[in-house]
């Protein structure tokens, strides 16, 4: 069996904007994250890094989170990675590895970190197929 799962929290750096896939009417929302980690080095200065990370989210995944999820705002992402491969205009192959989103939890408490968020429970949110080709 294999294994493709991410598991990240972080906090919103920025709102985040819907685009649709014209071919297919889907929704897409496109957006990078960063998680922070804290190490000491040789010295014992506590030194911190940062690492980014692309996030695409479809359908209605899209919508909500472009929708609720504003700046500042913490949310736990499951997704799993991919790859893509392009050729630049020297014809050079270019990879982008991205976490696709498959669920999240808006952490936060209501009203904190930006507007209230309700979803209603009995409507339920299935994220579109992904395999439309989505620009970088």
């Amino acid at each position: 069996m294999d294994l493709n799962k991410v598991m990240i929290i972080w906090r919103a750096t920025n709102n985040l904007q819907v685009k649709t896939i014209e071919s297919s009417w889907t929704s897409v929302v496109n957006f990078t994250v960063a998680t922070n980690r804290k190490f000491k080095n040789k010295e014992g200065n506590v030194l911190e890094d940062a690492e980014y990370h692309r996030c695409v989210a479809y359908g209605k995944w899209a919508e909500v989170l472009a929708k609720y999820l504003n700046k500042g705002k913490r949310i736990y992402i499951e997704g799993r990675l991919r790859t893509r491969k392009r050729q630049d205009s020297e014809g050079k192959d270019k990879f982008s590895t991205e976490i696709i989103v498959d669920n999240f939890i808006f952490l936060d408490p209501k009203g904190q970190g930006g507007d209230d968020h309700v979803l209603d429970a009995a409507e339920p949110v299935v994220p579109a197929d992904d395999d439309e080709d989505v620009p970088f």
